[in-house]
């Protein structure tokens, strides 16, 4: 996978050089093209397995008692957790673009996760800028993201603990941040955090933060990360005001 400033300079060079453009373009196409084949041949053959082995369950009910029987179907759920993954990672580039109310979407954000937010009895505050205006992206994607980061910073989390959610306009630009007080990410391991398949979660697939670089790079945001052990972790994402003829869509 490519670094961060190895991204930066196959941009400039597609700016520069419409030849490279074109060329840099089909290469990201074609991988894209690939990736998606290989999930799709991976998922069928998993699909009849566990249409397979509901079936066995319903038939022998007993096949529970079995020691590896809980096991397997766990293993079986983590494959197809990492498949959705690598679909939502390769597409995170392909973006539709609307007009987004910040105030809205940042509401939105706190109803999908009030369920399990009260379950771990978290409060997710929000902190909303009256100056704000409203701004151009991909509302899927970008909540994609903004939940993958807030459910990172819940998991983080063992007692009691809380959640900022932060909204404001920042030179030019709109500042979404989201902060923790939970048990924060040692300084060795922030630079690699966003690589894919990087983790240091017992049943992460490592690509939970790689599609949130993904998407915000891909809006031509930015995406900073400040954490500290045992005070917690604070993710502050740039976006335009205004859509760009650069974002991808």
């Amino acid at each position: 996978m490519l670094t961060y400033d190895e991204q930066e300079k196959m941009e400039r060079l597609m700016a520069k050089d419409e030849n490279f453009h074109e060329l840099i373009t089909a290469i990201k196409e074609d991988y894209h093209l690939t990736l998606s084949q290989i999930s799709h041949e991976i998922r069928n053959p998993l699909t009849y397995m566990d249409s397979s082995i509901q079936w066995i369950q319903k038939m022998h009910p007993e096949v529970e008692d079995f020691e590896f029987w809980a096991q397997m179907k766990h293993d079986l759920q983590y494959m197809k957790t990492l498949l959705d993954d690598i679909s939502i990672f390769n597409n995170g580039e392909k973006l539709n673009i609307s007009q987004i109310e910040p105030d809205a979407f940042a509401c939105d954000l706190k109803d999908t996760l009030l369920p399990e937010l009260l379950n771990r009895h978290i409060p997710l505050l929000i902190k909303l800028d009256n100056t704000y205006p409203a701004f151009y992206g991909d509302p899927v994607r970008l909540k994609q993201a903004f939940l993958n980061l807030i459910k990172n910073s819940m998991e983080s989390i063992t007692e009691r603990g809380r959640i900022t959610l932060k909204v404001f306009t920042h030179d030019k630009r709109l500042m979404i941040a989201v902060k923790d007080n939970g048990c924060g990410i040692p300084a060795e391991h922030q630079q690699a955090v966003f690589r894919p398949f990087v983790t240091y979660k017992d049943n992460g697939t490592g690509l939970g933060l790689s599609i949130v670089r993904r998407i915000i790079l891909a809006h031509n945001g930015t995406i900073h990360l400040r954490s500290a052990v045992g005070k917690g972790t604070e993710v502050q994402v740039y976006l335009p005001l205004l859509p760009t003829s650069h974002i991808c869509i």
